[in-house]
């Protein structure tokens, strides 16, 4: 009787720190994110996404992206993967003169689990050929979760005014 007593306290304690450990988990799962931890994640990489072009950097603007993302660009082609991103931005950063300013300004985010959806406005300050020029609109986009916990593009739509 004194071992099954002792066998029933054991089982019980071993449960509740199984309890325990996976409540624990669960509160530092990155899956956690906060909506603010999200925001924080998207303004870094439109902040990327500007420098990038203030440099003339076209991967560093496309590795905002994840490996599979999507950009879609005028006239509805659609452009797949982060190397074909990559090699889109330079021949667009190539018929540009240098120092290009790009604001990108946040309207909404969104949060389902493991996607976050942003809506904003865009606005590109750059000069081509001498000539100075203006391209200015408003996006949406997808962001994804990545198995390191880090937030990339899978989808990005411009659409201009």
């Amino acid at each position: 009787m004194k071992r099954v007593l002792i066998g029933l306290c054991a089982a019980a304690l071993l449960t509740s720190l199984v309890v325990a450990q996976r409540r624990n988990h669960t509160v530092k799962s990155p899956a956690a994110d906060t909506l603010e931890n999200v925001k924080r994640a998207i303004d870094k990489g439109n902040a990327q996404w500007s420098e990038g072009w203030a440099k003339g950097d076209s991967n560093m603007v496309a590795a905002i992206f994840a490996e599979d993302g999507v950009w879609l660009v005028g006239g509805g082609v659609l452009v797949k993967g982060r190397e074909q991103i990559a090699t889109r931005l330079k021949t667009a950063m190539q018929g540009l003169d240098p120092g290009v300013k790009v604001s990108v300004t946040t309207t909404d985010v969104w949060l389902d689990g493991d996607t976050a959806y942003e809506t904003g406005k865009y606005q590109y300050v750059y000069t081509e050929k001498g000539k100075a020029g203006t391209y200015q609109g408003r996006y949406v986009t997808c962001w994804k979760r990545q198995t390191d916990g880090s937030w990339k593009l899978s989808m990005d739509m411009g659409v201009p005014q």
